[in-house]
């Protein structure tokens, strides 16, 4: 649903700004060849910075999305990893690990599915409690037996550092002041198309709806990959979802 919103706004953002654009190029409407080119000049100039800053945002966004599915194996490689090593360690302290990471795994998963949105802060608020669950079984295992130390800590503390790792990637988006720059050039963009059209008092429909549409398409999908836990575009969770079947 919020995608759909994204869309709309961003369509009817564009054809207000062509509207008012419009209107006050017909309030202006007069035979000043200089000027007109002028317009002409900014017209296009405007148009290509749009398309710079779009090209700069969306290459931007396609990267940080890379980096989240990247982190996403990294997690599972290390939870396979640290969840086999469990096996080094006597019960009752290996059951208690390989629980804790399952369930740990678990949680993943919902995080990264569609159906998990609604559920992300009381999921991130176990994640201490499971750390802590992971860490001390492991520490009371190897207790004193330092080679098997060296096996078993290693992938606990990468889970626990892969954590943070994940948040922060996951909250880096493009900052503020520059989405806000992107949208407000589009918009003038628009303007200055329908400030020309009014100049001469004619519209282009279709032409002008082809490079609005297809502007707000590619609005649309920058900000789409920029944010995946809430759009069409999703960083992938099976990694870990076959990380968890592999845990018998």
């Amino acid at each position: 649903m919020t995608e759909l919103v994204v869309a709309m706004g961003l369509i009817v953002g564009l054809a207000a700004a062509h509207e008012v654009g419009f209107w006050i190029g017909s309030l202006t409407r007069s035979t000043d060849e200089p000027f007109d080119r002028q317009v002409a000049l900014v017209r296009t100039s405007t148009s290509a910075l749009v398309a710079f800053l779009v090209g700069f945002a969306f290459s931007g966004a396609a990267s940080r999305f890379v980096d989240r599915n990247d982190i996403v194996v990294r997690e599972a490689n290390a939870l396979g990893t640290a969840y086999l090593r469990a096996d080094a360690v006597a019960e009752p302290q290996r059951g208690e690990l390989k629980a804790a990471l399952k369930e740990y795994t678990a949680d993943r998963i919902v995080l990264l599915s569609r159906e998990g949105r609604d559920r992300i802060d009381p999921l991130l608020a176990k994640v201490s409690g499971l750390h802590e669950r992971m860490w001390r079984s492991a520490i009371t295992a190897t207790q004193d037996n330092a080679p098997l130390m060296q096996v078993v800590l290693p992938p606990i503390n990468d889970v626990i550092d892969l954590h943070s790792v994940h948040l922060a990637t996951a909250r880096r988006h493009l900052p503020v002041p520059i989405m806000a720059l992107l949208l407000g050039t589009a918009a003038l963009s628009l303007g200055l198309v329908g400030f020309g059209n009014g100049r001469v008092g004619r519209r282009f429909s279709g032409l002008d709806s082809v490079y609005a549409v297809v502007l707000a398409i590619a609005l649309w999908m920058t900000i789409d990959l920029d944010y995946p836990g809430i759009g069409l575009i999703r960083v992938s969770n099976l990694p870990i979802v076959e990380t968890l079947a592999a845990m018998k």
